[in-house]
């Protein structure tokens, strides 16, 4: 429990603002994708020639081709907005809504290049997420480094082997593979 006479904090203002814009958008766009108004040109779409589709025709048509994707998206969307409307659990829904929103970010800045609203919003939502996240740094800090275990020093030196060997085998692998590629397309 805090303290009746405890001063609050400006940056814990900010961080209520910030969660509850970002809960109010995430609603928005999750809520749209469950009623199908987002992702919806497929029909429309399907029957010009594929050349003929701009980056955010093509973009609109590929997410809209599968509902199940886009209600999970949706969902996730309600989910991570719900969570930020509580104190308690807003690390939790920046955690969960961070990797969704920079893939967003990154599909309206590098295909839906001429739509600025759904970027503006969308790197909107990143950066308070990672307000939420470096807000909390010390103790993710000390989740995901400070109570983490080693592997026990009689087997580490086992273990730096293993992971010499997985980095060659993927890196032969690959650039066999780039090898095999290149000499078919001869």
């Amino acid at each position: 429990m805090s303290n009746l006479h405890e001063p609050i904090r400006p940056d814990s203002k900010l961080l209520d603002w910030l969660r509850y814009f970002c809960a109010f958008m995430l609603y928005m766009y999750g809520v749209s994708k469950l009623m199908h108004l987002q992702f919806n040109m497929s029909s429309e779409l399907a029957q010009r020639p594929i050349t003929s589709l701009n980056g955010y025709q093509l973009t609109w048509y590929y997410y809209g081709y599968s509902r199940v994707y886009a209600s999970i998206l949706g969902v996730l969307q309600i989910t991570g907005a719900t969570l930020l409307l509580f104190r308690k659990t807003t690390l939790l829904a920046a955690i969960l809504i961070l990797p969704m929103m920079a893939n967003i970010l990154l599909i309206n800045m590098f295909i839906l290049v001429n739509d600025y609203g759904p970027y503006v919003i969308s790197a909107l939502i990143c950066t308070s997420m990672l307000v939420i996240v470096r807000h909390q740094r010390a103790s993710l800090f000390s989740l995901f480094w400070g109570m983490q275990k080693t592997e026990p020093k009689e087997s580490s030196r086992t273990h730096w082997w293993i992971r010499i060997m997985i980095v060659a085998a993927v890196s032969t692998i690959m650039i066999s593979g780039a090898l095999m590629q290149h000499s078919l397309r001869r």
